[in-house]
């Protein structure tokens, strides 16, 4: 198979800025309590934390968007949010982000879910969740699907699926035909839970442990990992991309050979939200003209860089095309 020329992935990545992709998934707000540990409380066995500083950043579906919009494109979120705070202060991040919000619901009965982290000395000491997993009914359906139909100009949409509420099959049904209709890309990053849900689309994204939960198998070796995608290909008729962490990702498509894409990190500090760095690449690759095996090369590339950083910052477009430079 003919190699693919960082030099060529370059020229792909300057298409980027005119791109329009929209995401829709499960949305989330990050909260991180950062502090001091120094004593244990006397009242239980546990860490006293001395509060420094809180940071607040876009979660689930919007850190896909925030990846999107870091690499220089124009990013649309589309989801539900309930009426409260943890709402106000997302939509505030996002907007701080570049990241238009203008498909987002608000649905005074639903609580906005919130992630909190609380770390002392960098170490994660606690997790509180805050979560409405009930899934939307009609009308908000109807309100996602006629939003996206007055949008005019959309090059990919991408569902980041959570299995928080939002996703549900007749969701999946109508943004399919809507898809194929105006033949758009639709990239999903699944929940095996939903995996009925995406037959038909464009490409699923999964990682190793969900190609596991998808397929039934136990993914130890290359040929597993073959047998899986291509189980995936025929159920889901669509292309597929399991990525398997420090080994890099594998490409299936159909009527040709898989393509192991080893990675290109030099070192992995965190690999938290590196799929949704994955999913923003490839989306923006495919929607500017690039084959599926380039836009996966180019999506492991920012990969390489995402696995460099600390927590879930997203991968800027002049790191990227460093990246691209270096090699």
């Amino acid at each position: 198979m003919k190699e693919i020329n960082p030099t060529d992935l370059k020229k792909i990545t300057k298409k980027f800025q005119s791109k329009r992709i929209v995401v829709l998934g499960d949305l989330m707000l990050d909260k991180y309590i950062f502090g001091e540990v120094r004593r244990i409380s006397p009242e239980a066995p546990i860490p006293i934390v001395k509060v420094q500083k809180e940071r607040f950043v876009p979660g689930g579906a919007a850190n896909a968007a925030n990846n999107i919009s870091s690499l220089s494109a124009n990013v649309y979120l589309f989801g539900v949010l309930g009426n409260d705070l943890a709402k106000d202060i997302l939509i505030d991040v996002a907007k701080t982000h570049s990241i238009n919000t203008e498909g987002v619901i608000i649905d005074g009965k639903k609580q906005t879910i919130q992630k909190i982290r609380v770390l002392g000395q960098n170490q994660q000491l606690l997790r509180v969740d805050y979560e409405d997993q009930e899934y939307l009914g009609s009308d908000e359906h109807s309100t996602i699907l006629e939003r996206l139909r007055g949008m005019g100009q959309i090059d990919s949409i991408i569902v980041s699926d959570y299995a928080k509420g939002t996703i549900t099959k007749k969701l999946m049904g109508e943004l399919t035909t809507f898809a194929k209709e105006n033949n758009i890309l639709l990239i999903i990053d699944p929940k095996p839970k939903h995996k009925k849900y995406y037959k038909g689309v464009s490409l699923i994204t999964p990682n190793k442990k969900e190609a596991e939960e998808l397929t039934g198998m136990e993914l130890k070796t290359t040929e597993d990992i073959e047998k899986a995608g291509l189980q995936l290909i025929k159920e889901l008729e669509c292309s597929v991309l399991i990525t398997t962490g420090n080994k890099g990702m594998s490409l299936f498509e159909k009527n040709k050979n898989p393509v192991h894409i080893p990675t290109v990190a030099r070192e992995v500090f965190d690999v938290s939200g590196a799929g949704d760095t994955v999913i923003a690449t490839l989306s923006l690759a495919l929607s500017s003209g690039a084959s599926l095996h380039e836009a996966a090369v180019l999506a492991n590339y920012a990969a390489g860089v995402k696995v460099g950083k600390v927590g879930t910052a997203p991968v800027s477009l002049s790191e990227l095309e460093q990246s691209l430079q270096s090699k």
